[in-house]
C-alpha cells in the first residue's frame, strides 16, 4: 500500500490555531450573574445597586435638593418680560371743523423688560433655604437608612438560605438511615428475629423524618424567594450560594459600641435631623411678620403717548418698595406654638431612640455571648452523638439493644447535627446584630 501523504504543517498550523481560538472564546464568554458563585458581599452590592426602594429614597434626596433650590431662588433677581398689543375699533374724538383730534389710537403695542430685586426680607428667605438644606440632609440620612436595612436583610435571607438547605442535607441524611433500619428490620422480622413492633417503629420514624423534611424544603424555597427579591432574579433564577458560617471572632467592648450606635445609627440621625427640621420650623415661624424690601427696575417700548402717538418711545421706571405685614389675625402665634410643640417632640424621640439603642446593643451582646457559648458545645455534642451512634449500631447488630434504641441514637445524632447549624447560624446572626446596632454598613 502506497504510503499515507506526510502532514501539511501549514494546515497543521490553521488548525491549532482554530482550535485555540474557540477555546479561548469559550472561556472568554461571561457568565450570567445569575449563574456566577454568588458571595454574600456580592448579593450586597446586587441588592445596593438594583434595589427598587433605592430609587425611591433617591427621589426624595433630588426632591430636597429641587426645595433648597427653591427657597435660595428670592436671593436672586426676578426678570420678567411681557409684550402687548391692543386694538380699539370705537375712538373718541374731538372734531374742529376741519380738524378732528383722536386722543387714542387705533393699533398699539408695547414691550417691557422688569427686574425686580429683594434687598432684605431681614432673614425670612435665610431661614427657609436652612430648613431646605436641612431636609436635604434628613433624605440623605434616608437613603443611607435604606440601604442599612436592605443590606442586613440580605445578610438575613443569605445565611437563611444556607441553614436551610444544611438542614435538608442532614434530613436526607437521617431519611436514608431510616431506610437502611426499616430494610434491616423487614429483614430480621422476617427472619423471625424482629418483631412487628419493630417494623412499625422504624416505618413512623420514616414517615416523620419525611415530613420534616418537606416542610424544611418549603421553608428553603420561601427563603430563596426571599432572596431573589431582594436580589432583583426572576422567580426560577438559580442561587449558587457560595461561602459557609463565618464563626471567629470576638466580643466588641460594650461602652465603645454603645457610643458607636448612638453616632451612626441611620434612625438616630433621622431623628436629629427631625429635630433640626422642627427648629428651622421655628426660625420660619419667627420671622414669618418681617418686612420685605425690594427694588424694581422696569423699561421698555411703547407708543400712544401725546403728543406723537404712533411714534415708539422707549422709557424705564424705578422704585423701592417696602412691604410690612400688619396683622395675621394669629397666624404666625400658631406656627411658633405648633413649631416649638414639633421641637419637643422630636427631642423626646431622640431621647427616645438613645435609650433604645443602648438596649440593643446590650441585646446583641448578650446574644453574641449565648450564641459562642452554645457554638463552644456544639461540636463535643456532635462528637459524642456520632460515637454513641455507632455503639448502638454495633450492639444492635449483636442483638445486644434494641431497634428503638437504634432509632434513637439515630435521631440524637441528626439533632445533634441540626443544634451546630442553627449554632453556628445563631453566631453569625448575633454578630451582625452588633454591627447593625452600633450603626455600621452591612458587610460580610
Amino acid at each position: 500500500m502506497p504510503a499515507p501523504p506526510p502532514p501539511n504543517p501549514t494546515e497543521m498550523t490553521m488548525k491549532s490555531s482554530l482550535s485555540l481560538c474557540l477555546i479561548a472564546a469559550a472561556l472568554a464568554l461571561p457568565l450570567r450573574a445569575e449563574d456566577a458563585p454568588l458571595t454574600l458581599a456580592r448579593a450586597i452590592d446586587v441588592v445596593l445597586a438594583r434595589h427598587p426602594s433605592l430609587d425611591a429614597a433617591q427621589a426624595a434626596v433630588d426632591a430636597a435638593r429641587g426645595r433648597l433650590q427653591q427657597n435660595g431662588a428670592d436671593r436672586q433677581p426676578q426678570i420678567s418680560a411681557s409684550a402687548a398689543y391692543s386694538h380699539l375699533s370705537l375712538r373718541p374724538y374731538v372734531d374742529f371743523g376741519a380738524l378732528t383730534f383722536y386722543p387714542t389710537i387705533k393699533d398699539s403695542y408695547v414691550t417691557a423688560v422688569s427686574v425686580r430685586q429683594v434687598l432684605t426680607d431681614f432673614g425670612r428667605t435665610d431661614a427657609l433655604v436652612d430648613l431646605a438644606r436641612a431636609g436635604q440632609i434628613s433624605a440623605k440620612d434616608a437613603l443611607e437608612g435604606v440601604r442599612s436595612q436592605l443590606g442586613y436583610q440580605t445578610i438575613q435571607a443569605f445565611y437563611g438560605v444556607l441553614l436551610l438547605r444544611d438542614s435538608v442535607g442532614v434530613a436526607d441524611e437521617e431519611i436514608r438511615a431510616l431506610e437502611e433500619a426499616g430494610r434491616i428490620s423487614s429483614q430480621k422480622f422476617s427472619g423471625g428475629s424482629a418483631t412487628k413492633f419493630d417494623v412499625l417503629t422504624t416505618q413512623v420514624r420514616l414517615a416523620t423524618a419525611r415530613n420534616h423534611r418537606t416542610d424544611t424544603l418549603a421553608s428553603l424555597q420561601k427563603q430563596e424567594a426571599m432572596l431573589r427579591e431582594l436580589l432583583g432574579y426572576e422567580p426560577a433564577a438559580p442561587l449558587p450560594l457560595a461561602g459557609g458560617f463565618d464563626t471567629s471572632g470576638s466580643a466588641p467592648d460594650l461602652s465603645s459600641t454603645i457610643a458607636e450606635g448612638l453616632q451612626n445609627r441611620p434612625e438616630i440621625k433621622l431623628a436629629r435631623d427631625t429635630a433640626e427640621t422642627s427648629r428651622r420650623q421655628l426660625g420660619i415661624a419667627d420671622h414669618a411678620d418681617r418686612p420685605t424690601l425690594a427694588a424694581q427696575v422696569a423699561g421698555g417700548v411703547e407708543d400712544a403717548q401725546l403728543p406723537a402717538m404712533y411714534d415708539n418711545k422707549g422709557y424705564m421706571t424705578g422704585g423701592v418698595s417696602l412691604s410690612v405685614p400688619l396683622f395675621t389675625g394669629g397666624r404666625t402665634a400658631g406656627e411658633r406654638v405648633e413649631a416649638r410643640a414639633d421641637v419637643r417632640a422630636s427631642e423626646a424621640r431622640v431621647r427616645q431612640l438613645s435609650a433604645t439603642i443602648t438596649t440593643d446593643v446590650q441585646d446583641a451582646l448578650s446574644d453574641w455571648t449565648a450564641a459562642q457559648s452554645r457554638l463552644a458545645n456544639a461540636d463535643a455534642l456532635v462528637d459524642q452523638a456520632q460515637e454513641a451512634l455507632g455503639l448502638a449500631r454495633t450492639r444492635y447488630a449483636n442483638g445486644v439493644v434494641t431497634n428503638f434504641e437504634l432509632l434513637d441514637a439515630q435521631s440524637a445524632a441528626r439533632a445533634a447535627e441540626l443544634a451546630r447549624l442553627q449554632a453556628r447560624f445563631d453566631f453569625v446572626l448575633a454578630r451582625q446584630a452588633i454591627a447593625r446596632a452600633a450603626g455600621r454598613p452591612p458587610a460580610p
